[in-house]
């Protein structure tokens, strides 16, 4: 019994020794210190607690098929840009190449920069080769955010509507005059010809 008494003051002299160095440790410390955390702790405790407020999820007004759109200043100020149908293979997506000149920063070269863009296609008639216009919208997919304005020229249309070289040449020499000049050099030469056969 008396070990154990003697056991238990040995390790209460320790415990009181322990809390003394560190009274004495904190005597010590500036009084600063202790000055700054009581209000720290107090503005903590001051502060009224934030109200936790829910994001609802915008959804989009639905549109009826007829209905003019509500244009508004963001709507009106949305990018446009033109461009050719690259591909028509997905459904209701098209990818149209949009392309542009631009000067090299370092070298001044003028060089041709394109860019592809995935393009909301409602109808689906746009076609490969075909020249579009394209506007901003918001986002269809992950990498759709454009949408189909208006198709400005289909395939083969261009080249349908060119006219051939040969009446282009015909065209130029009727009016520069050479055609009334050279008519009766060529006649000369084929007669001359002509004759040279027989």
């Amino acid at each position: 019994m008396a070990e154990k008494t003697e056991k238990t003051e040995k390790t209460e002299k320790k415990t009181t020794a322990k809390t003394s160095t560190r009274a004495k440790a904190s005597a010590k410390a500036p009084t600063a210190t202790r000055a700054v955390k009581a209000p720290a702790k107090a503005a903590v405790a001051a502060r009224p607690v934030a109200k936790r407020t829910v994001a609802r999820k915008r959804t989009a007004p639905a549109v009826t098929p007829g209905v003019v759109e509500q244009w508004t200043w963001r709507r009106l100020r949305r990018k446009t840009k033109v461009g050719v149908v690259v591909s028509a293979k997905m459904a209701k997506t098209i990818i149209v190449e949009v392309g542009r000149q631009r000067e090299h920063p370092l070298y001044k070269k003028v060089i041709r920069v394109r860019k592809r863009f995935a393009t909301h296609d409602e109808t689906g008639d746009a076609k490969a080769g075909d020249l579009v216009r394209i506007q901003e919208s918001r986002p269809f997919s992950a990498t759709k955010r454009w949408r189909l304005v208006e198709v400005i020229s289909r395939a083969g249309e261009a080249g349908a509507a060119a006219p051939r070289v040969a009446d282009i040449e015909k065209a130029l020499e009727a009016a520069e005059g050479v055609d009334v000049i050279l008519a009766p050099e060529r006649e000369e030469k084929e007669a001359e010809e002509e004759q040279a056969k027989e």
